[in-house]
């Protein structure tokens, strides 16, 4: 499963599996990652934001494993849009979007990101300019 975090995109495979064998997710116990709601995984996506406004390419391992959590507990989301403002004060007041993106487009910006040319106006207009806006979370 290929999946969208602002503008870099990861290969999940299986999103849950991905998620659950991170070496991250030795920071929670097993129970709680998969009692988790897709609301508590969008705080640690603003909180890890807030802390790293450009986490998904500065931290890629945290990127991938909160993108993993977020495809595996809306069982449709394939992009994120995770934005902190300048003058924001608090990790609540960070955007977030969520979106369904077509195999075709994740895979042509994936191909983008491999020839070093994945930009985040490549990624805002090929989803989040044509993404409805009921995915805002």
């Amino acid at each position: 499963m290929l999946f969208l975090f602002n503008d870099a995109v990861f290969d999940l495979d299986d999103a849950r599996s991905f998620a659950l064998e991170s070496p991250l997710a030795e920071d929670f116990d097993p129970r709680t990652l998969l009692t988790l709601r897709v609301g508590r995984v969008v705080k640690m996506v603003r909180e890890a934001v807030f802390d790293e406004p450009q986490l998904a390419r500065t931290s890629p391992e945290k990127a991938a494993f909160l993108a993993a959590l977020v495809a595996w507990k809306t069982d449709e989301a394939n992009a994120m849009l995770a934005v902190a403002g300048r003058h924001i004060s608090t990790p609540a007041q960070v955007q977030v979007r969520l979106a369904s993106v077509s195999l075709i487009t994740l895979s042509h910006l994936r191909e983008l990101q491999e020839l070093g040319k994945l930009s985040s106006h490549a990624a805002n207009l090929s989803v989040w300019s044509q993404a409805p806006q009921r995915m805002r979370a």
